[in-house]
């Protein structure tokens, strides 16, 4: 399927709108609490994210997949209290900067040859058609790391089954109330090194 992948800040405005409608609606779940109002989670994370740490799968300029990169130094969602109070209210934006974004802003990963993969959404429309496998590709041809973590809601048995099929490995399961609040299960970090990935995607058996 012919696609581009692209920076976040190539996007024009329209498609930006576009790519964090797709992110709001993939992520809601998890960002519920924060508010029930997509379109201001929308605004919120369109305001926090680091538009060079993340990146947007087109097909005929349309947003169809969306994925970010976090270091050992930083990740890509930095949520400022200006921000939070100006989409969510005095009282409800203070306590998301306080409590949420030092948790979204916290790095996961030791060492400057890691990358953390994180924020991996695609269209519904577009979903089971390959767009995470050329997104995790695209990020592997393109940043510096020799290996890279993620997480995978245990529930998404199909994703897990692509993971692991690519060679991708299991290193821990995690425990999050809300996630099986929801019914997605658990959090499980996996982690593969690019070199592999690269020959398995590129040069099959």
């Amino acid at each position: 399927m012919p696609h581009t992948i692209v920076p976040l800040s190539a996007l024009t405005d329209a498609q930006t709108a576009q790519a964090f409608d797709m992110f709001a609606e993939g992520f809601y779940f998890i960002f519920s609490p924060i508010s029930k109002d997509k379109a201001k989670l929308r605004e919120l994370f369109m305001a926090s994210f680091d538009p060079e740490m993340a990146w947007v799968c087109l097909i005929g300029g349309r947003p169809v997949g969306f994925l970010s990169c976090g270091t050992h130094e930083r990740q890509p969602v930095n949520m400022r209290r200006e921000d939070c109070l100006r989409v969510l209210g005095r009282f409800k934006g203070g306590l998301v900067y306080r409590f949420a974004a030092p948790i979204l802003g916290k790095p996961h990963v030791d060492g400057p040859a890691v990358g953390y993969l994180d924020y991996l959404t695609t269209d519904p429309a577009y979903r089971g058609r390959g767009i995470g496998t050329a997104m995790f590709l695209h990020a592997c041809e393109t940043l510096p790391y020799e290996r890279y973590t993620f997480e995978v809601l245990s529930k998404n048995e199909t994703a897990i089954r692509l993971y692991k099929k690519l060679g991708m490995r299991e290193v821990k399961i995690k425990r999050d109330p809300i996630a099986a609040l929801v019914g997605s299960g658990s959090p499980i970090i996996m982690e593969f090194e690019r070199d592999a990935l690269l020959q398995r995607i590129l040069q099959p058996s």
